[in-house]
């Protein structure tokens, strides 16, 4: 039994999770690269990147992460439901997904199966990144002293979730795929077309070749205006909150150290101008970049893709500064966790799901990673809200953004508390008195939520005060 603890321990060890969670990083990102047309590829490098994406995305790299939040998150999922059964939930749709795209590894056939991933895997993220907007809101509502940082994030989440859910709807919903007969000879091979067809009254944006059957995947051109303008519009939004999220968070930590030196915002901006610069484009042309000629639309995607992996790097390794800050070792890893999901997922999510095999595979990590990110933030609030001494250390260590969060979810614990103190005084009173009792406004509750949290205060300096008495008598004495 203390073997296998300590081999667990070794194997869901923080510095190990953070390899691992590199690997299957660099590994989308080629996936990504790959189908947005910027590294070349070939039938042989697109199936050698489906199984390297389905052994390390989903075999090796999904059991190690979840198995790292599994350990790291043991304390909190006891004393919590919900956190348990939303690791439970996603790690059994995790290994679902897992199941399925080894099946059509194995079976050499996409079907419904690919959009069957695609779908779930989508719903499921928005689920939890929606999960933990709401908290972000809370907190801030919630919060004493009103954080930016908290309230940008909570906006990041919820536009991170919308993309997700764009992009999701707009390929299931507005792209049309059809069958025909390939031509005789014909070489099997897929590719990106992106290209207007009179024929269909469509883009083909993607072809699937087989010596038998073509697969096309059309945008008719009734869908193409609102396609462009949701994929013009909701990703740069959800980038940008993420952008200054990021911004605010190492802004308040270094704040601490001494002012911001030039070169600090040169390499801040790079990623957003790659990403804007790169994306104009798509404002007036959408994915297709009609009307631009081929080598600048290689330029472009270059500095658009490029941007993007530097600006999911530049998200996740915020928390990753943060962490290095943090005293509390569990906090430490509940803010690792959160690195690399925040770096994964918009990497994921940027990976083309018309690829029917790597690229689905890669796209459906935006479970693994939002949920990641999601419950390292979560646990980090819920460990705060519960750990006074820990909360104090943070405070004094690092930056005031789990600090926030964390009070702001012991206030939440307070109002709960307090609602049920009422709601079983009412039911005593009624018991008593034939049925009438006072009615309890909100703003009755929030009263007594404030005498609570002032009694808290109160016995925390008398119990500050009463330490220092007794350690000045000591050495009187």
């Amino acid at each position: 039994m203390k073997l296998g603890v300590k081999i667990s321990s070794i194997i869901f060890d923080r510095k190990v999770s953070v390899a691992i969670g590199a690997l299957v990083i660099f590994l989308v990102s080629i996936d990504l690269l790959m189908s947005r047309q910027i590294l070349p590829y070939t039938n042989e490098t697109e199936s050698v990147m489906f199984i390297l994406t389905i052994i390390i995305g989903y075999g090796i790299g999904s059991w190690m992460l979840l198995g790292f939040t599994k350990r790291v998150s043991k304390e909190i999922r006891a004393k919590s439901s919900f956190v348990n059964s939303m690791h439970w939930t996603v790690t059994i749709i995790q290994f679902s997904l897992f199941a399925i795209l080894s099946f059509i590894l194995f079976s050499d056939t996409t079907g419904f199966l690919s959009p069957s991933v695609f779908a779930v895997s989508s719903v499921a993220a928005c689920v939890v990144l929606g999960i933990i907007s709401f908290k972000f809101f809370s907190w801030y509502k919630l919060s004493n002293n009103k954080n930016l940082t908290v309230l940008l994030y909570g906006l990041a989440a919820v536009t991170l979730a919308i993309s997700i859910a764009e992009d999701v709807g707009t390929k299931l919903l507005m792209i049309q795929v059809i069958q025909e007969k390939s031509l005789p000879g014909a070489v099997t091979q897929s590719i990106f077309v992106y290209k207007p067809s009179k024929k269909y009254n469509a883009d083909i944006e993607y072809k699937v070749v087989n010596p038998h059957t073509t697969t096309l995947y059309l945008l008719p051109n009734s869908n193409l205006a609102v396609y462009n303008y949701l994929n013009s519009i909701v990703l740069p939004i959800a980038f940008l909150f993420r952008w200054f999220g990021s911004i605010a968070l190492l802004r308040s930590f270094y704040q601490r150290i001494g002012k911001l030196p030039i070169s600090f915002w040169i390499v801040l901006s790079l990623p957003l101008i790659l990403y804007m610069v790169g994306k104009i484009p798509g404002f007036t042309s959408g994915e297709s970049m009609t009307g631009i000629a081929e080598p600048y639309r290689y330029i472009f995607r270059i500095l658009y893709r490029g941007g993007t992996i530097a600006g999911n790097i530049l998200f996740g390794l915020a928390f990753f500064i943060v962490a290095r800050g943090v005293v509390s070792l569990k906090v430490k890893d509940y803010l690792t966790i959160t690195a690399i999901g925040f770096t994964m997922v918009g990497i994921s999510l940027s990976t083309s799901a018309l690829q029917q095999t790597y690229g689905i595979a890669a796209h459906s990590l935006v479970l693994l990673s939002s949920y990641l990110f999601s419950i390292g933030l979560y646990v980090s609030a819920l460990s705060v809200s519960q750990d006074s001494l820990l909360r104090k250390s943070i405070r004094s260590s690092t930056e005031d953004l789990v600090y926030n969060i964390g009070s702001a979810e012991m206030e939440q614990q307070i109002e709960n508390t307090v609602r049920k103190v009422i709601r079983s005084q009412q039911k005593e009173l009624e018991e008593q008195t034939g049925g009438f009792s006072h009615e309890v406004t909100d703003n009755d509750v929030k009263e007594y939520m404030a005498l609570v949290i002032e009694e808290r205060k109160r016995s925390s300096i008398s119990g500050v005060e009463e330490s220092k008495k007794t350690k000045q008598e000591e050495q009187l004495d």
